[in-house]
């Protein structure tokens, strides 16, 4: 039988994704009475071609008796390949082969912003976190709701003409979060992400109306600027939203309600916009993301709408950036074309090295099709990382008894071995956005307030210290809860603070900001069964030990022994060298290695 395992270093070395150039060891291993008469062949492909051949050899005999046999390979070029091992008798056909496996080859120089490794980044939907001022609302051919109680609920559904108008405003803007920077800064905050902040009709903004210019009701250019500099004195960088797939209708380049004293697309072929658009039929038939005719696509790829958004000297991208940003999360990654991400990229590095290019991708990012065609964000010439949906899927998925622990190791194994590390290690690692429901009523559904809690205490105890960046959707640390759109995008309002909740994540970012130093933790180890799950991060000075428990029996594990800091959630004993939880629980044990200094403490 045919044994091969990419994740083990007998089978593969190094591990996961590698440079151009970078030499792999493949080696599958063969059980002792396993028919040597026929030869073992190692198969790999670049994503679409054809199959490449190369006879194994053998590499040792194992103390059971058992052969390594493999072959070493070095890729010329950066892509996807993908590869696998058979036998074949004499005629050519197969008589054993294992899975096919995916090699990612990234550029030699692929690097992403240090400062993104193991932070902690804050997202915030700018119209409900704080109102520090009322702002007037613009006069154009709409009609706009200020909602004069902040922390009603936001309006629901469709009005009387079937049409969900995301038209009502509880005036949060900028100075309201520059006035929260001391309570993120506390929380540690490293960084914040805005959804959509530039002039726009909807309370989401993502229907852009000015790319140029701020919301009015968000405030003015100089009050961004104003927060950048705040934030950055408290260590906190800005990343923006980058809504480049489409505009609004409504907006200056479009104008389909004349809002704009300016010619747009809708009004006239004769527009410097008519060519940012695809129209079937001029006006009233024309692209747009996902038939929702408020918001037509651009033509990313048009040279005039490339050199507005990416490549002028004062271009949206180079503008926003100097004003302060560190960088922009893409909205729609995939449906953004290979060209405007390719020169985005160029364009971002160019002005500012060290900032940030994060994609919205649900699935595994790595190997990406889209209108049936591969993508290649994470190949070192397009984004720097994505959001982690697959994490957050699966975290959900085990707590709520859809995967099991396995089922769990088996995603985050997945990723490990498909993204390259500077993308691995920066992921923006999310439980819930504006898009998603609540984390909390996601795992309370079905269940009592104390039983969601103790789910909520487990997912956070994995989101905390996977690679990447843990991205906190504003107000679930104190507890919000809300289905889907719009309710999950109520106002901030900590004084309503679950104080239970408020105090476990206190209390784990705590943990996690001083207990270890993540940002230099490799990802060491993952393992799962029906009802368990855990891994391990470490580097050369420390190990952090996770375990979850989410069945009602009882699990004992060997830790190591006992920890030098430890927090957990449940019945958690450490009795030897094992853990014991008894019912559902959690626990993540810091390890100092021999040699290492610090100060032993436990936190419950």
């Amino acid at each position: 039988m045919l044994t091969y395992d990419p994740s083990s270093l007998l089978h593969k070395s190094p591990s996961g994704a590698v440079m151009r150039s970078e030499n792999v060891s493949f080696n599958v291993l063969l059980t002792e009475d396993y028919d040597a008469f026929y030869p073992i062949w190692f198969l790999i492909a670049r994503d679409g071609g054809p199959w490449c051949e190369m006879l194994c050899e053998e590499i040792e005999r194992t103390a059971e008796g058992a052969k390594r046999i493999g072959v070493q390979w070095t890729s010329p070029e950066e892509g996807l390949f993908f590869y696998k091992f058979c036998t074949k008798k004499a005629d050519g056909s197969v008589l054993e082969e294992t899975p096919v496996h995916q090699q990612t080859v990234y550029k030699n120089n692929f690097m992403t912003p240090d400062w993104l490794r193991g932070a902690l980044m804050y997202q915030i939907f700018p119209d409900r976190f704080r109102r520090a001022g009322k702002k007037s609302l613009p006069q154009q051919n709409k009609t706009w709701i200020f909602r004069e109680k902040w922390g009603e609920d936001p309006v629901a559904g469709p009005d009387e003409n079937g049409i969900v108008q995301n038209n009502d405003f509880f005036g949060g803007d900028l100075e309201g979060i520059e006035a929260e920077l001391p309570y993120l800064a506390d929380l540690g905050v490293g960084v914040i992400y805005l959804n959509p902040i530039f002039q726009a009709y909807s309370n989401h903004r993502y229907d852009t109306a000015d790319y140029e210019k701020i919301d009015p009701l968000l405030g003015t250019e100089e009050e961004f600027r104003h927060l950048c500099c705040r934030a950055k004195e408290y260590g906190i960088r800005i990343v923006l939203d980058g809504v480049f797939n489409h505009t609004g209708s409504h907006s200056r380049y479009f104008n389909k309600d004349g809002a704009f004293d300016s010619s747009g697309a809708y009004q006239s072929k004769d527009s410097p916009y008519y060519d940012w658009y695809s129209f079937s039929a001029w006006p009233d038939k024309y692209a747009c993301w996902w038939g929702i005719d408020t918001l037509p696509n651009l033509m990313e790829e048009n040279p005039d709408v490339l050199d507005f958004m990416i490549r002028n000297e004062n271009s949206v991208v180079a503008r926003w950036l100097r004003a302060g940003a560190s960088g922009f999360r893409l909205d729609v990654a995939d449906e953004l074309p290979d060209g405007f991400l390719d020169a985005l990229r160029q364009r971002v590095k160019e002005i500012d090295a060290d900032a940030c290019i994060i994609g919205e991708v649900w699935e595994d990012a790595s190997n990406k099709i889209a209108y049936s065609q591969r993508r290649r964000y994470l190949i070192g010439d397009q984004l720097d990382t994505v959001m982690n949906y697959p994490l957050k899927d699966g975290i959900i998925g085990f707590l709520k008894g859809n995967e099991s622990g396995r089922d769990l190791a088996g995603r985050i194994a997945s990723i490990k071995e498909h993204y390259p590390a500077p993308a691995l290690y920066t992921l923006m690692n999310i439980l819930g956005t504006h898009d998603t429901q609540r984390i909390r009523t996601v795992l309370t559904d079905g269940e009592s307030d104390a039983q969601g809690k103790e789910k909520l205490y487990a997912a956070l105890m994995i989101w905390a210290f996977m690679p990447g960046t843990a991205c906190i959707y504003y107000g679930d640390e104190i507890g919000m809860e809300g289905g889907s759109d719009p309710m999950n995008r109520r106002c901030f309002q900590p004084e309503l603070a679950d104080r239970e909740i408020q105090l476990y994540y206190k209390n784990l970012l705590t943990f996690r900001r001083e207990a270890a130093d993540l940002k230099n933790m490799e990802l060491t180890h993952l393992s799962g069964e029906d009802d368990y799950f855990a891994f391990i991060r470490e580097s050369d000075s420390e190990v952090l030990r996770i375990y979850i428990n989410r069945g009602t029996g009882i699990v004992e594990k060997c830790c190591g022994g006992k920890p030098d800091n430890m927090m957990s959630n449940g019945t958690v004993d450490i009795e030897g060298d094992q853990i014991r939880m008894e019912g559902r629980g959690c626990a993540v044990l810091h390890f100092r290695k021999i040699g290492s200094a610090g100060v032993a403490g436990t936190r419950k």
